[in-house]
């Protein structure tokens, strides 16, 4: 199943940055999270905040493909303001691949940069 999900996230990539859109054509970060997950029968609550309270807490070096992975952004503080699914998860390593909606679009970016001193946390959805 977390092949057929990410197969279906990877549909989008390309796909533009709008904020407060869910797709299928425009996507903000917390938007295509959610509009994946549907595809699948997962309700994701809307807004990358919100997101962050729902599934199961995962340490970094715990990550598999189809985890959440939470970040602030530059307007949200300390917060989270964005989010992400892991796309491939080397642990020992301690880094990882994700697929997101960013300003750029929806893209695979690594977990590195501008990336690593924002990021929060990780939760799995789905526990298969």
């Amino acid at each position: 199943m977390i092949n057929d999900l990410l197969a279906e996230a990877q549909k989008h990539i390309g796909k533009r940055y709008v904020h407060g859109t869910h797709g299928p054509n425009t996507f903000d970060c917390s938007g295509f999270t959610s509009y994946v997950y549907k595809q699948f029968g997962y309700n994701l609550s809307p807004g990358s905040r919100i997101q962050y309270t729902q599934g199961t807490p995962v340490s970094r070096n715990e990550l598999r493909k189809g985890d959440l992975v939470f970040f602030t952004s530059r307007s949200s503080g300390k917060n989270v303001g964005h989010v992400g699914i892991v796309w491939e998860a080397d642990n020992e390593k301690g880094t990882f691949k994700f697929i997101h909606a960013s300003i750029r679009g929806v893209r695979i970016s690594n977990f590195e940069g501008y990336y690593v001193p924002r990021y929060i946390g990780a939760k799995r959805i789905i526990n298969k």
